[in-house]
């Protein structure tokens, strides 16, 4: 992504509903579908760690490793975090000082031209029975200036992202999920289609809503995480995919 959006992230990710929200459903699929390491604590990366929001959430659950391909968002990221957590620059298809128990890919796979490749080499990472978390923005008719203004190649439907797992790499779960929320969203989406000026660049709507609105559509949002427990949904602006590497 460009310079610009990592500067924005940085300043709204921990106080902006979708980022907060986003966080509490990940951090109770981690906890449902970590392994337990065998000996020694519980091994985490998050790859594309951006300005490291979602760092002190996967602390939780052991040690943790940060692996960002993008200085400047490394520079945000020490500058917000120091040096609380390691964070290494990394590029897809670099090997990582692993084998570890989770990777979370959290809106990364959007990005990468080959992200077929990206998921074989996610595998590899991963020790016998290690999960890989990811999460991707949904649907393509969802698209907007926003997708390009942040580079994104595609969008997602469940199925099209369950087609791109590799053999060794085993589907436990599969959703959309900011489900609730979906019908307004698509809504203005479609209007900033509409609305959009075509004779000038893509430009990124990241930014705090007011602060009504912030902590209405948070505390909506974070609801999903109990029903995501027992509802898989067709539908969403997203797409939730925990998968298991075996041996096979």
């Amino acid at each position: 992504m460009d310079p610009i959006e990592y500067d924005v992230m940085a300043r709204v990710e921990d106080r902006h509903w979708w980022w907060r929200a986003r966080r509490d459903i990940l951090s109770d699929f981690i906890g449902r579908f970590a392994p337990t390491p065998t000996r020694g604590a519980r091994r985490l990366v998050e790859v594309g760690c951006g300005s490291g929001g979602n760092l002190p959430m996967l602390s939780r659950f052991g040690e943790v490793l940060g692996a960002e391909h993008d200085a400047h968002a490394i520079d945000q990221l020490r500058r917000k975090r120091g040096g609380a957590f390691r964070v290494i620059r990394h590029t897809i298809p670099d090997p990582l000082p692993g084998p570890f128990d989770v990777l979370a890919m959290f809106d990364v796979l959007e990005h990468i031209r080959d992200d077929e490749a990206a998921l074989d080499w996610a595998a590899r990472q991963l020790s016998p029975g290690g999960v890989l978390i990811a999460t991707v923005p949904a649907f393509g008719f969802l698209w907007t200036e926003q997708d390009d203004a942040v580079h994104h190649f595609r969008r997602y439907t469940p199925a099209t992202l369950a087609k791109r797992l590799p053999h060794n790499l085993e589907l436990l779960h599969l959703t959309c999920f900011n489900t609730i929320l979906f019908a307004p969203i698509a809504t203005v989406r479609a209007a900033m289609n509409v609305l959009s000026r075509r004779n000038r660049p893509p430009r990124s709507h990241l930014g705090m809503p007011p602060a009504p609105i912030n902590s209405l559509f948070y505390h909506v949002f974070r609801q999903e995480r109990h029903l995501l427990r027992r509802i898989r949904f067709p539908v969403g602006v997203s797409v939730l995919l925990v998968a298991r590497h075996t041996t096979d």
